[in-house]
């Protein structure tokens, strides 16, 4: 490798950390917001057959819906801790639905077999915030959240699909 990409993809390792840092996209206005442009390329659409594998696919066979949390690096991720406690809070209150989370160790190269495998399946770009995927018994998506949201806006989501 030649001196100067190194030190390329140094400066670039460092300006990404550093905006992760001041969480730019946040000041960005609602219509060029980084993950409204994320979602229009992904992999999986809302309305459609999610990927089902690993633990989604036992969840799935049991007849369960599944919140999937897909964390990125914690350095850059602020409110993944948050977000995990409203799933879990949303989730505890019954209804036959199970949440899985993968992901937290992208930084050093940590992450398990099935949580490349699924990131990968639902296009999950691991830089910025934590990416959750709502899917019904049938193995439907049904709501794809990019960082924060409600406990309220989880549940809806989770009554509408009991209905």
């Amino acid at each position: 490798m030649k001196e100067g990409s190194f030190l390329k993809n140094i400066y670039l390792l460092a300006a990404m950390f550093i905006l992760a840092q001041v969480n730019i996209f946040t000041v960005l206005p609602d219509d060029l917001y980084a993950s409204t442009e994320v979602l229009k390329t992904s992999k999986v659409k809302v309305g459609e057959k999610a990927p089902l594998e690993g633990s989604i696919k036992d969840a799935h066979v049991a007849g369960k819906a599944v919140v999937l949390l897909l964390l990125s690096n914690p350095m850059q991720c602020r409110s993944c801790d948050l977000v995990e406690g409203v799933i879990k809070e949303a989730v505890s209150r019954g209804g036959g639905t199970v949440y899985v989370v993968k992901g937290g160790q992208d930084m050093l190269g940590a992450a398990d077999e099935e949580t490349v495998t699924l990131k990968r399946l639902f296009g999950f770009v691991t830089m910025g915030e934590a990416w959750t995927f709502v899917i019904d018994k049938n193995g439907i998506l049904k709501k794809i959240f990019i960082g924060e949201f409600t406990k309220d806006e989880l549940e809806t989501t989770l009554d509408a699909m009991e209905k």
